[in-house]
């Protein structure tokens, strides 16, 4: 390098190589896997594997991780535009942006703090508002307009299932990470529209779930299994006959 030329701030370096990673959606939710996150800070997937396995109590299933196996990993595997997943694979771990956070602090190294911000700024960043429901800014947050659907969507639910509305909108808002309907921001009613349509096809998932128990515990502080919609088995509420 000339004594003239300029250094490149690895910071730089970084959110060019994040840029490239491929974007994973599951649940509505922006996730990455295990190769693709270790890479990312520098490490191998033994290193990732190996901070999970150490430390499972600091790892809450559908907080900080999403494991997908059986027909969850089929479904996966045929999103189309999703990374190739090896046809042998029996289960397949998705991490969380609180997961990659989680895995930045053990690794314990400036350099993947740097890639986690990237991660963050550029990869992480679709999701509105963390799941307490905050509300950055004005242009954010829904309006009655905006969350209509949500209204006409429980009414379905509830002729359809003869499901009780405080239910109804219980699950959603626990989906979407809120407490209530009208703090919700504008891509917070989008993921709880499309999760309400899964769940009239029968096409919910446990993910789902386990995002719903995860955000009912950071909203309230209560760890006990919510009760919502009163069923356990996953992608079954859309094939029940009235």
């Amino acid at each position: 390098m000339s004594a003239g030329a300029s250094r490149v701030s690895p910071r730089v370096i970084y959110a060019a190589s994040v840029a490239a990673i491929p974007p994973i959606d599951w649940s509505d939710e922006r996730v990455i896997t295990t190769d693709l996150l270790a890479k990312a800070y520098g490490a191998s997937a033994s290193n990732i594997h190996d901070n999970h396995r150490k430390n499972a109590e600091r790892f809450e299933e559908g907080k900080h991780f999403y494991r997908l196996v059986g027909d969850e990993l089929r479904r996966f595997k045929a999103l189309p535009g999703n990374i190739p997943v090896s046809a042998k694979a029996r289960s397949l771990i998705l991490w969380t942006e609180r997961g990659a956070a989680r895995h930045a602090k053990m690794l314990e190294t400036d350099a993947a703090w740097d890639v986690f911000e990237a991660l963050e700024d550029s990869y992480f960043h679709h999701r509105a508002a963390p799941a307490g429901g905050e509300v950055a800014t004005d242009a954010d947050r829904s309006t009655v307009v905006d969350r209509e659907p949500l209204l006409h969507a429980a009414i379905r639910m509830v002729v359809k299932h003869r499901l009780p509305f405080h239910k109804v909108y219980q699950t959603m808002n626990y989906f979407a990470g809120s407490m209530r309907f009208a703090v919700m921001t504008k891509a917070q009613v989008a993921e709880a529209e499309r999760f309400i349509e899964r769940l009239l096809l029968g096409q919910d998932t446990r993910a789902d779930w386990l995002r719903i128990g995860a955000n009912k515990r950071e909203l309230t502080g209560d760890d006990a299994q919510p009760e919502l919609l009163g069923f356990a088995v996953p992608g079954t509420l859309g094939n029940w006959q009235n």
